[in-house]
């Protein structure tokens, strides 16, 4: 039986980190980094978590669960509008921010003699942004209203986007019995729900289905998302992104994603710390300790220095004030949920080595610090702005 005293000893350590370290938000600590860090600490260090433990089977089906809500908060997150205001500024600021990072990526771990497809996941894992931690330091500042604000987002929002459709090819490509047929499937799906949701159905969607459907938003957000994971899996595609896809149009149909989110937020407590604690478990210090410097070195200074060097160039490129640049320099480097699916989704599919698999999760920790701090300075520095009360 599952609930063994073992089982409920993890779920108290899990739940437990939230509790006792929730005030490191006041300090601007992310608590699902903590959480991250607790795997590790109860994992790889004192050994109290492990596979041969009393029902920890359950436990890593409450972290699978906790992927796909976390995927589907993303998706919820996603505000098409924010892309159409001004399409080419944001394509162009894109494609400095996410395919700079991609090809340093993946001419890294080339250089470092990875095959092609790990070669292609660590592309894609340092290409990635969050748009969870973003979104909340925009917020926080009072930043959503202003020209800044909107840019910054928009810019995340085509990232999220980029790396999403990178993800589902190169799993499909790597994963799927038969890959043309994956691969156009992959690329329905893509136009169904990055154009035909947002742009093309939009209306039609939000008249036909809103009324009466989301009385109960947590039972229908929880259904489409377990249904469109399912669908995916079935059809060759992996089942986070069915999740996302999930989020995205519950977002398009009722235009009110982040309340809906807010609605869904017990549900996402309950599960998304086990996977981010899972996650940290995972983490091997005897195969970190005998990584290859160069691969930890590369991976961290490429993670965050071709986010940088991307997002001032493409401000550069695109005419940006110097005050934008800055702050869209220090938020892009910062990444949680799809890097971290990524690299989890490669190193459970036998495509990257433990080794890469905790250098991208080092990469993870150090740049959601990075980006909370440097972002904290150049809005500090302005004087024109005022601290909030409370960040993240």
């Amino acid at each position: 039986m599952s609930l063994t005293f073992h089982f409920v000893l993890v779920l108290a350590l899990v739940y437990g980190t939230s509790l006792v370290f929730k005030s490191l938000t006041n300090y601007n600590v992310p608590i699902l980094a903590v959480e991250m860090l607790a795997g590790i600490l109860f994992g790889s260090v004192f050994d109290i978590v492990n596979p041969s433990m009393p029902g920890f089977e359950f436990f890593t089906a409450l972290a699978a669960f906790g992927l796909l809500m976390i995927m589907f908060d993303a998706g919820l997150e996603l505000d098409p509008d924010t892309i159409r205001r001004n399409p080419q500024q944001i394509a162009e600021l894109a494609v400095f921010t996410f395919l700079l990072p991609f090809i340093s990526g993946f001419g890294l771990a080339r250089v470092l003699g990875l095959n092609l497809f790990a070669s292609f996941l660590t592309g894609v894992t340092i290409s990635t942004t969050s748009l969870g931690l973003i979104y909340p330091l925009v917020e926080d500042f009072s930043l959503l209203q202003s020209d800044t604000g909107q840019t910054i987002l928009s810019v995340a929002v085509m990232n999220d986007l980029l790396s999403v459709a990178a993800l589902a090819y190169g799993i499909t490509l790597i994963t799927a019995p038969q890959p043309v047929i994956g691969v156009i499937l992959v690329t329905i799906a893509l136009f169904v729900f990055f154009i035909g949701l947002p742009f093309l159905l939009e209306d039609y969607l939000s008249n036909t289905l809103q009324e009466g459907m989301f009385e109960n938003p947590v039972k229908v957000g929880v259904f489409l998302m377990v249904t469109l994971a399912y669908c995916m899996e079935l059809i060759g595609i992996h089942a986070i992104l069915g999740a996302f896809f999930a989020g995205l149009l519950v977002a398009v149909i009722t235009h009110e994603g982040h309340s809906i989110q807010n609605s869904m937020k017990p549900v996402s407590d309950l599960v998304t710390p086990v996977f981010f604690f899972y996650v940290g478990l995972n983490f091997d210090l005897e195969s970190f300790s005998s990584a290859s410097p160069l691969l930890l070195a590369g991976i961290l200074i490429l993670g965050i220095g071709s986010k940088v060097v991307g997002s001032v160039a493409g401000g550069w490129f695109v005419g940006l004030e110097r005050k934008t640049v800055a702050l869209l320099a220090s938020s892009m480097p910062g990444r949680l949920s799809i890097s971290v699916a990524a690299a989890e989704i490669g190193l459970t599919r036998g495509i990257i080595s433990e080794g890469l698999y905790n250098a991208f999760l080092i990469l993870s920790v150090v740049s959601v610090f990075l980006a909370i701090l440097s972002f904290r300075y150049f809005v500090l520095r302005d004087s024109e702005m005022e601290l909030p009360r409370q960040v993240l």
